[in-house]
């Protein structure tokens, strides 16, 4: 049963966000919206399948993306991931599933807050205040790793930093963005750090680290930064 948003809902109301609903059941949907209006947000798009999400989340560029996960065509795991990967906003899983293969699907996702169907309107509020109060730790937390990436390069930096800057790099047939990660790569930073860094995702950075072991004819983060500092070597000799 859907409870009241009326009686449930408070005056005290949050700045407003444009908030992307993605949600199947009409019903839902309604309520939703309803709750999300009376807490003083605007609902810009309501999408009932995975792909319409992830092409209304970049093509909107919304404040915030309530996902439920058991959409047609694309699950919402999936399309949560899509839109992750080439955007960055905060997103809110609803799911009424409590089983383990719905909770694997969701662990791998980078997002901030779950909410368990029937949900009020309360719980909502609660949710969306949580999202964005980790969003913005999570983006405190990237600027700062960028101000002090910024103190290494300035200095010197690691070892192989002077050497293997992402402009030199290129220099060894890398691309721009491949070049960019085994730099970082170099300085010992994880895929987790790199995609902050960079503003990606570490999937997209692990498929850009494959790509430069398969350029570079390696098999490891080592060996990689090894062979390249050896490149460029053999180029300064030329």
């Amino acid at each position: 049963m859907i409870p009241s948003p009326a009686n449930s809902a408070n005056s005290l109301k949050a700045p407003e966000l444009s908030i992307l609903l993605t949600e199947d059941e009409p019903d839902v949907a309604r309520y939703i919206t309803t709750v999300l209006k009376t807490l003083g947000h605007r609902v810009v798009a309501v999408a009932s399948e995975g792909h319409e999400a992830v092409d209304l989340a970049l093509k909107l560029s919304p404040d915030l993306v309530i996902m439920d996960i058991d959409l047609p065509k694309m699950n919402g795991a999936t399309a949560a991931r899509k839109i992750l990967e080439r955007s960055s906003v905060p997103v809110i899983i609803c799911t009424g599933r409590s089983d383990d293969d719905a909770l694997e699907s969701l662990r791998a996702l980078n997002v901030q807050a779950y909410l368990n169907k029937p949900f009020s309107a309360v719980q909502l509020k609660s949710a969306i205040a949580i999202t964005l109060a980790q969003y913005d730790l999570h983006d405190q937390a990237r600027r700062k790793i960028l101000e002090l990436s910024g103190v290494l390069e300035k200095g010197g930096g690691l070892a192989d930093a002077a050497v293997l800057t992402a402009q030199r790099l290129q220099e060894i047939g890398l691309t721009k963005r491949e070049a960019e990660v085994l730099h970082w790569v170099a300085q010992g930073k994880s895929n987790g750090d790199i995609a902050i860094i960079l503003e990606s995702s570490p999937r997209t950075v692990a498929k850009h680290i494959e790509h430069v072991f398969l350029k570079l004819g390696v098999e490891s983060r080592t060996a990689a930064v090894a062979e390249a500092r050896r490149r460029l070597q053999e180029a300064d000799k030329e």
